[in-house]
């Protein structure tokens, strides 16, 4: 049954790397469903080295093995359950929130241990985006920006609804990304919550890529490498 959303008791400590230079700011980077952290190497690994993110500390989040419907029950990561995609009416609520509150809580560490909120950025790929986008926006400091890739707009009739009164993420930019040919995650719905996030207000930054499915790619690895230097150097 979709919509259980039971929050996991212990939780594997995100994979963490450490800036080339002096830390003075984060990315907190979320994987899709079915991965685990490491997959985010290669991307991360990409935008190190040339001094535009020499400064950055990468945090990337574990989420936690739950059974998706979508996959028949199947267990694996996910930060919450599938029906189907693109994501069904019925989404997983309970679960959406919990995994939210768990990546607030990683803002909330990093601003504890002395990283202000308005140089900390948040990115996710696929189901790792969407919690990234609604993490951010509801958080109640301002941030540096959010990045979705391949990702979609969670709870997207409603999204409205969760917003804070007095948001302070209303002028955080967001970057989207999305493959032209992505059968994932179809464009028809990355351009349905990149329309529902310009009708709330939001700045939007929106690219697509020729001939790219449900993956990431050099150009827009780039894209995104630039994001983060405009918004944390």
């Amino acid at each position: 049954m979709p919509g259980k959303g039971k929050e996991v008791a212990l939780r594997t400590d995100p994979v963490v790397v450490e800036p080339l230079s002096e830390h003075t700011a984060t990315v907190i980077f979320l994987h899709g469903p079915g991965d685990t952290p490491e997959i985010l190497s290669g991307p991360v690994e990409h935008w190190r080295g040339n001094g535009q993110v020499d400064h950055v500390k990468f945090v990337l989040p574990y989420a936690p093995v739950i059974p998706l419907t979508a996959k028949g029950g199947v267990s694996m990561p996910a930060w919450f359950d599938i029906v189907s995609l693109p994501p069904a009416a019925d989404e997983d609520v309970a679960g959406i929130f919990a995994s939210r509150d768990y990546i607030q809580s990683l803002i909330t560490d990093e601003i504890s241990a002395g990283t202000p909120a308005e140089r900390i950025l948040l990115a996710g790929f696929s189901q790792g985006g969407a919690v990234a986008v609604l993490a951010g926006l509801t958080y109640p400091k301002s941030l540096a920006g959010i990045a979705l890739l391949s990702g979609w707009l969670p709870l997207i009739d409603s999204f409205r609804d969760y917003m804070p009164e007095e948001n302070a993420n209303k002028e955080t930019p967001i970057f989207l990304g999305h493959g032209m040919e992505d059968r994932t995650v179809t464009l028809e719905m990355a351009k349905k919550s990149r329309d529902a996030l310009t009708g709330m207000g939001f700045a939007i930054s929106w690219d697509v890529y020729p001939g790219l499915g449900h993956a990431t790619c050099e150009d827009e690895l780039d894209d995104v490498e630039a994001f983060i230097d405009e918004q944390l150097s």
